[in-house]
């Protein structure tokens, strides 16, 4: 009989190990920026398998991101890059303190849910494993300084029309991180102006970031996840797996800084007093650009790095021939722009 249990209760996990696995729950609320409502919704592939990180998915202002946790695009990128996903819901409250997260209250409470997470789908190693985050509007702005706060932790961010960019504060690892930036020319002017100048800061810094200025577009996502999906994809495959670069290459990072190592227990883990922490280390290699794309902001030109024949000080940094091309039709769309030109010939 209790033979019969055990083989019973195997067949049954591993049943459920070739099925997706959802989770819903509620978390604490966040008084010290206003915000009464706090809930996530979490998505874990098929498979046993162990997983490497999560990606996080934070919608506009006051707005429920749950159900972003069961979209087939999101499932589709976190199963090719072995990830699980976490929708996002931040309501009832006061709509600005929460996008400052000025103590990492947000941050925390997200470190909290991939940690709920880890535990109920028995996947522990997601607690010390590196976060990718696509957030939009108010959404970007959390992840931005989610960025700030736990720059060690997370491998990649895009953003679809967020409202300052990268953010205001630029802490030690923060521009190891690679970027990707979609904005709206029929956005709000200031909105526009503040995330530009932090987003060309980082550009002029040789960050690994790429910026996308749609002239038909506003503050909506629009097609922006066309380009934000791919650089999530391929910029998560860089930072595990780095590929070999062209002989004669320098080999320089891009960001600046020592290698990132996301370690709870290292020193330069910037991790604010009270917050979840990781118990183990995950490597996460700095970009190096020469085996990447860039592409020509001017005249949307993309090219391999090796091959590309503008100013390479103003380019767009993009992780693959996938992305470049994805970041080329996306503003190839616009009204009255040109077919621009795919190089890759030296």
């Amino acid at each position: 009989m209790k033979l019969s249990l055990v083989i019973a209760a195997s067949v049954l996990i591993f049943a459920e190990s070739l099925h997706a696995q959802v989770y819903d729950w509620a978390a604490d609320a966040l008084p010290g920026v206003k915000i009464n409502t706090v809930a996530y919704k979490g998505w874990i592939p098929a498979g046993q398998q162990p997983l490497k990180g999560t990606l996080v998915l934070i919608p506009g202002r006051w707005g429920d991101g749950r159900h972003m946790a069961a979209d087939k695009r999101w499932q589709a990128l976190a199963t090719d890059v072995g990830f699980a996903v976490i929708g996002c819901q931040f309501t009832n409250g006061e709509p600005f303190d929460y996008q400052n997260d000025p103590k990492a209250e947000v941050a925390k409470s997200i470190n909290d849910a991939v940690d709920h997470l880890a535990k109920e789908s028995g996947h522990p190693e997601l607690s010390k494993a590196p976060l990718a985050f696509w957030g939009t509007s108010a959404g970007s702005n959390v992840s931005a300084r989610y960025c700030c706060h736990f720059p060690k932790r997370v491998i990649a961010f895009a953003s679809s029309k967020g409202t300052f960019g990268p953010s205001w504060e630029n802490p030690p690892g923060r521009n190891d991180i690679p970027m990707f930036f979609a904005l709206g020319a029929k956005d709000k002017p200031d909105w526009l102006s503040s995330s530009q100048g932090y987003i060309t800061g980082g550009i002029k810094a040789h960050a690994p970031w790429a910026l996308a200025f749609q002239n038909s577009e506003g503050h909506e996502v629009g097609k922006s996840l066309d380009v934000a999906i791919p650089f999530l994809k391929g910029a998560i495959t860089m930072r595990f797996n780095p590929p070999a670069v062209s002989a004669g290459s320098s080999g320089a990072a891009m960001g600046g800084g020592a290698p990132s190592i996301f370690k709870s227990q290292l020193p330069s883990f910037s991790q604010p007093a009270g917050s979840a922490a990781p118990a183990a280390a995950v490597q996460l290699h700095r970009i190096d650009p020469h085996a990447g794309w860039l592409g020509n902001p001017d005249n949307y030109e993309v090219a391999s790095y090796a091959t590309f024949k503008g100013d390479k000080n103003k380019a767009m940094w993009l992780p693959d021939e996938t992305t470049a091309l994805a970041w080329q039709k996306y503003l190839q769309g616009q009204t009255g722009v040109a077919p621009a030109k795919v190089s890759n010939e030296e």
